[in-house]
């Protein structure tokens, strides 16, 4: 034995030498995106459909959280490809998995149950109808409660002093109010 002392380094064969170089040129190469995203995103977003029986959106969203992870670890990936579709699988195992729990979670709907009625039509004609009713004075109001809702007669109302053709030409101008405040 000799009293140099031995090399740290042990001789690389070609292969593993060749194999740093390139992963080297790739790390220091921007990556084409629109690429890789033109070769794997539709099979990527069928595959989470398939595969985990995730939405369309579902799967976009995941291969949308995929590419940020890729995005932030980009220095150390060597292979696009390989860590984006990863990333994407385990995306959409979270997914899956959160859909599971919150289905878990979730009551079933009754079978009784009729569908929730999604037209807003009746409550706002409502609503208008409300907000125009209180702009009307508190005895036009009173004749219209009268009338509309009460059933009552024009001149039935309440003041019996006053004549038919008056209450009538009240009644007519509250009308008018009403429609001017619907209109």
């Amino acid at each position: 034995m000799s009293g140099d002392p031995a090399p740290l380094e042990r001789p690389r064969p070609a292969a593993e030498t060749a194999d740093a170089q390139a992963s080297e040129r790739s790390a220091s190469a921007p990556w084409d995106w629109d690429d890789l995203y033109a070769r794997l995103g539709r099979g990527l977003l069928a595959l989470g459909q398939r595969r985990f029986g995730l939405s369309r959106e579902d799967a976009e969203e995941a291969l949308q959280r995929a590419a940020t992870a890729i995005l932030v670890a980009a220095p150390s990936v060597r292979s696009p490809d390989a860590y984006l579709t990863t990333v994407f699988l385990r995306e959409c195992l979270g997914a899956a998995r959160k859909r599971k729990e919150r289905g878990r979670r979730e009551l079933p709907m009754p079978e009784d149950l009729d569908a929730a009625d999604d037209s807003c039509e009746r409550i706002e004609v409502v609503c208008r109808f409300r907000r125009a009713f209180a702009l009307l004075t508190p005895y036009c109001r009173d004749v219209m409660h009268a009338c509309l809702l009460g059933g009552k007669k024009r001149n039935e109302t309440g003041e019996a002093t006053v004549t038919e053709s008056a209450i009538h030409k009240r009644y007519r101008k509250c009308l008018r109010t009403l429609a001017n405040a619907l209109g």
